[in-house]
């Protein structure tokens, strides 16, 4: 079994407080360092739109300073990590927005805005007569699985019917997929964050989960050689070792943990496991994504005992 060694662990530090976005070095103070929540609160403030909902790149990956679903939804993923009220003004104006775009005709919500075609975006962001609704089954696992359970944790003030309303479709679903996992697999993440969310009725999450145990022996790359592509790998469906599914996968997750371990670079980073030609205006997003894989690396092996020194 690897370990991440006392000099592995101060070089990916480094690497976060001097290339990583202000809000990646904040976010790993307030991880490993014992650093303030205010701090995590103005940065994730300079992605913040005066209709309450966030863009401005905060997905690297989608430019347009507009407010989308995709980008309010990570906000207020922060926002949950760092407890805040469901009172506080940047959760109400993010939850705001959402209810105000949400489509009551499809019970969906469109995971980025149109103009996102006029700005700078990775390929598979681009909208051509509806493809992107196609590309994401409408929409309605991605992002919508994600944003119901961050409404049931902070859309407090919004009727229960609405709400139960939109989680029994979202759930239903989820159930008659027939995949689970597509891709690098969002859309197993955000239903494995819905089934989470201990706000959620257990009626739901009940649901969820049996359907997430029965799509991750199908759905989760086992193969050590493809881990370097872009697939659902164990470490994806299962971050934590109290994740749903995590016994299913046992000697896998060590693998994958081990083999996290080795992909650590020079410089202390780790490198997303996709590639695409970074047209114009897009040169900021592999460093921006870099921040984010290695502070992610960082909380996975620490969740699971990696880390020399750290708990």
């Amino acid at each position: 079994m690897k370990r991440l060694d006392g000099d592995g662990f101060e070089r990916a530090s480094r690497f976060l407080h001097t290339e990583a976005r202000p809000l990646e070095r904040a976010m790993f103070a307030y991880r490993f360092e014992n650093g303030p929540s205010q701090s995590v609160l103005a940065e994730l403030t300079r992605f913040a739109n005066d209709d309450g909902g966030f863009g401005h790149a905060l997905e690297p990956d989608v430019r347009t300073p507009s407010s989308s679903a995709l980008a309010t939804a990570l906000a207020l993923k922060v926002l949950e990590e760092l407890d805040v009220s469901a009172t506080h003004p940047q959760v109400r104006g993010a939850v705001d927005w959402l209810v105000s775009t949400y489509d009551a005709e499809a019970k969906v919500w469109r995971v980025v805005p149109p103009d996102a075609n006029d700005h700078p975006h990775a390929p598979w962001w681009h909208d051509e007569n509806g493809s992107l609704a196609q590309m994401f089954d409408g929409f309605r696992v991605i992002p919508r699985a994600l944003i119901v359970g961050l409404l049931h944790r902070f859309g407090t003030h919004r009727p229960t019917e609405w709400l139960d309303g939109i989680t029994e479709s979202t759930v239903s679903c989820v159930e008659g997929l027939e995949v689970l996992g597509e891709g690098g697999g969002s859309d197993l993440e955000y239903v494995v964050h819905l089934a989470r969310t201990a706000t959620v009725p257990e009626s739901f999450r009940s649901r969820l989960s049996a359907r997430i145990r029965a799509a991750i022996p199908s759905s989760v790359e086992r193969d050590p050689a493809k881990w370097s592509s872009y697939c659902v790998t164990p470490l994806r469906a299962v971050p934590t070792p109290d994740s749903i599914g995590a016994d299913l996968i046992a000697s896998e997750l060590a693998a994958n943990l081990d083999r996290l371990i080795g992909r650590q670079r020079p410089d202390g980073a780790w490198d997303p496991t996709w590639e695409y030609p970074y047209a114009e205006g897009m040169a900021p997003a592999r460093t921006e994504w870099r921040g984010i894989v290695t502070l992610e690396a960082l909380t996975t092996l620490r969740a699971f005992g990696r880390i020399d020194g750290v708990r």
